[in-house]
């Protein structure tokens, strides 16, 4: 499935369940099954950050953040592709472009900040022509960091809500087609940054829980929700480290991966193991059943065999993996590239195609 764009979670509507949901956590992958041939794609900007939301092999939408030297402000930008080719696309004047989610290209979208001194939190959809601008309906409190769209009457988002008391709480706001509705975590100090949803009554959202205290670190947070109420699933921390959940993605209530840098635990519905990733910030997507991990580093790819993390060497392009993403009709999007933002920078786009059916 697809979802935020802040650093390139996987990022549109639900992934291919069904395929995903006959694979179990055991099941060793042969190496036949794993992946070999990408195709390349153009990008819609070099020079900066991209991260895509696509929709199949002709249609997508992406944000690029380009970078900045000297004196600069880096205004993000948001592109929709059309069979190879791509255009910018006019966004309203009062948001910029934050995180993206969509189930097509005549719906789409965005969450974003306005940067003023009377600043808010923006929700503005897109139908492929005009925008409806702010349907947030807590401006002033509601940030999204995550989301996403399981059809256009169910759209899923979560992130922070900043109370009148000051302190910031972990947020969980559904679009019913109509209107937004906000769950608001106040017994908690934190926030949420990374959602997955696999059905109405099987949700995951993780971020962090301030400790408090002065200890200026944080606790993992990750919460469950049945369709009728939210509930933590503690996950044991590594002691002395500020521990974020960045990433979570799920096969079901008894199958879920969560990461924190390259601290990446297990979830089998009882209890939470440890199977980090040879390198950091793991980017998780599912492709014909198997569970991938982009890293920001070597190797840059790699693929769950059912007990350890196998490296794939399919992807040549580039020195990590910014963006994986399974698109609605199976396929794999990856976002990778090269450089250290100063001196130089590459970004590649590729596209793995919808297994063959058996």
């Amino acid at each position: 499935m697809t979802k935020s764009t802040s650093r390139g979670r996987h990022t549109a509507a639900v992934l291919a369940a069904a395929a995903a949901a006959t694979v179990g956590v055991g099941l060793v992958a042969s190496p036949a099954s794993a992946a070999t041939s990408w195709e390349s794609l153009t990008v819609p900007t070099t020079y900066a950050s991209i991260s895509v939301l696509p929709f199949d092999s002709q249609n997508a939408y992406a944000k690029s953040v380009p970078f900045c030297f000297d004196e600069c402000t880096s205004s993000p930008k948001l592109w929709q592709k059309t069979g190879t080719a791509w255009k910018q696309v006019t966004t309203p004047s009062d948001a910029e472009v934050g995180v993206l989610a969509g189930t097509g290209v005549n719906d789409l979208w965005v969450f974003g900040s306005r940067y003023a001194t009377t600043g808010s939190y923006r929700f503005n959809h897109y139908d492929g022509t005009k925008w409806t601008s702010n349907l947030n309906p807590e401006p002033k409190n509601a940030e999204v960091l995550d989301a996403q769209a399981v059809s256009r009457n169910d759209v899923w988002a979560v992130g922070n809500y900043r109370a009148t008391d000051g302190g910031w709480h972990p947020m969980v706001t559904r679009w019913n087609g109509s209107s937004w509705k906000t769950t608001k975590l106040t017994g908690i100090d934190g926030q949420f940054d990374a959602v997955d949803v696999n059905s109405p009554t099987d949700i995951w959202a993780v971020g962090y829980r301030n400790k408090g205290g002065g200890t200026g670190g944080y606790q993992p947070l990750a919460m469950h929700y049945d369709g009728t109420t939210w509930s933590e699933v503690p996950v044991p921390e590594t002691p002395g480290t500020m521990y974020i959940l960045r990433e979570v993605i799920s096969n079901g209530p008894n199958d879920t991966w969560v990461a924190a840098g390259n601290k990446v635990s297990h979830w089998n519905g009882k209890t939470w193991t440890r199977h980090d990733t040879p390198a950091s910030w793991p980017t998780f997507a599912y492709h014909g059943g198997q569970l991938y991990a982009g890293l920001a580093g070597s190797p840059k790819l790699v693929r769950w065999s059912g007990s350890a993390w196998v490296t794939d060497s399919s992807l040549t392009q580039g020195a990590q993996v910014d963006q994986l993403t399974t698109a609605p009709d199976g396929s794999l999007y990856a976002v990778h590239s090269e450089g250290n933002s100063v001196f130089w920078y590459n970004a590649f786009l590729s596209r793995l195609a919808p297994p063959a059916a058996r």
